[in-house]
């Protein structure tokens, strides 16, 4: 075959002619022979033309030291910011992260699943009950004859269920004024109660319906001191341990708190509204759970009396109730981003940067990234980072959190890349939370793969869209 050149030089039976002028028309003065191996290359470092023959399946093509040269494929040192692979918007091809580490977690407390608005709307009211000022008050009877004063709501209808759940929480504010027995053979007694049924009429409820649980302030007996009591009750059981007395008469402003945690009811009374000053913590269990869990849907309010000539009236409102739950405390720690669970979540406090990485136990050469984010951020930027260490990190995408699909999963798509590490970085630099569900690594790409699959069109890694084309 021919080749044009200014010395009209010709290669002939893979044979170098030296009148085949190099750059220009300088003339090599070694012309070599050569029997040229299939695919092999002929180059030319300016001065020398030598063969080099085919690597290695999947070898790198590489300059080292200013020559050409084929060199074995390690893993991970694929052209990371050029090469890119096919979206994948499968989450069963994304890995669960082994650990996550978060700048912080908040606390605070559960949103109530109801709260009572202070209107009559959906109280049974029976005599002696009434609603004012946003306050349900129960009068005693003062005519001397035993009687149960009752107010009634269907609980488990308001949380919009048919039953209330086996735990649950519920807080109010109580208070009363002069509230007082004044001669012997007297009882009062006031009870805040979970039910499977809308009036409580005796004392001892062993054949009234079921009680899940029960605070209870009583006063019996001439000039006696009253008691709080926590109690559970069956059809066939009366449980109740007493607490601290105090002096009759009593007034009264308690912040209460009853838990039922599926074995025990416990009653803890605080002084303030923020359930800090703990005044006492009642606590008894459940002999017969299954009848304490199974059909209770009523709260019922009321006041007991015998022989009560004098009349108190007890206060409540502010109510809270809290189902399915046996605490109020609100944490969303780090690991409930890798707990496979979109039902819990992340949360940070509000802070400059908040952010959570996670922990692939190993470099991995990946190139995506699936992200669950919760509607309750308020962090509008965020950066999704890489590193091998969780010292230095280098970013790979910006994206606008508006441009995300908040409840739903998102695949981030950035240029190869190997590491262990991966962060969530709130980069607004204003102060905000970040609230995320789950977060998900894909699966490790093969080398096989980047070689025969990959694409050569970067993704910015300061494209603040979703976009995953490419720019």
């Amino acid at each position: 075959m021919g080749f044009g050149g200014g010395g009209g030089g010709q290669l002939t039976a893979h044979t170098h002619d030296p009148a085949i002028p190099l750059d220009g028309g300088a003339l090599a003065t070694n012309a070599t022979s050569f029997s040229l191996a299939n695919q092999s290359l002929l180059v030319s470092d300016g001065v020398n033309i030598q063969e080099l023959g085919i690597g290695s399946e999947g070898d790198n093509l590489t300059a080292i030291g200013g020559a050409l040269s084929w060199e074995a494929h390690v893993a991970g040192d694929v052209l990371a910011s050029n090469l890119v692979m096919a979206n994948s918007t499968t989450i069963g091809d994304y890995t669960q992260p082994a650990a996550s580490t978060c700048s912080s977690v908040s606390t605070g407390t559960l949103t109530p699943d109801w709260t009572w608005d202070g209107t009559a709307t959906g109280w049974t009211l029976g005599t002696g009950c009434v609603i004012a000022s946003s306050q349900l008050a129960i009068t005693n009877a003062t005519d001397g004859v035993t009687v149960s004063r009752n107010a009634s709501r269907d609980l488990a209808a308001d949380i919009g269920e048919t039953w209330i759940g086996n735990t649950w929480v519920m807080r109010f504010k109580m208070s009363g004024t002069s509230l007082t027995n004044n001669n012997s053979g007297q009882g009062w007694s006031f009870q805040t109660i979970v039910s499977d049924a809308t009036t409580i009429t005796t004392e001892n409820p062993s054949t009234d319906p079921i009680y899940a649980g029960a605070m209870s302030l009583g006063l019996h007996g001439a000039g006696s001191t009253g008691n709080r009591q926590a109690q559970a009750w069956t059809n066939s059981n009366l449980q109740n341990i007493t607490g601290s007395s105090f002096s009759n008469p009593i007034t009264l402003t308690w912040y209460v708190q009853i838990t039922n945690d599926g074995t025990n009811i416990v009653v803890k009374y605080y002084s303030d509204a923020g359930f800090s000053s703990l005044i006492e913590s009642l606590s008894i269990a459940q002999t017969t759970a299954s009848d304490l869990q199974s059909s209770l849907k009523y709260l019922v309010v009321r006041i007991f009396t015998e022989n009560i000539t004098t009349a108190s009236t007890v206060y409540i409102e502010d109510i809270n109730f809290w189902n399915d739950v046996d605490d109020v405390a609100e944490s969303n720690p780090c690991s409930n981003a890798i707990d496979d669970n979109i039902a819990t979540y992340w949360k940070s406090d509000s802070e400059t940067n908040p952010n959570i990485y996670v922990d692939m136990t190993s470099s991995t050469t990946t190139s995506n990234l699936a992200l669950y984010p919760n509607a309750s951020s308020t962090e509008t930027e965020i950066k999704i980072q890489s590193s091998t260490d969780a010292i230095a990190w280098s970013d790979k995408r910006t994206i606008t959190w508006s441009n995300l699909t908040e409840g739903a999963w998102n695949y981030i798509r950035f240029n190869i890349v190997s590491a262990r590490y991966w962060r969530i970085y709130g980069s607004s630099g204003n102060a905000g939370v970040l609230q995320i569900d789950e977060i998900k690594v894909l699966d490790a790409v093969s080398d096989a793969d980047v070689r025969n699959l990959h694409g050569h069109i970067p993704i910015s890694s300061s494209d603040t869209s979703l976009n995953n084309a490419g720019v």
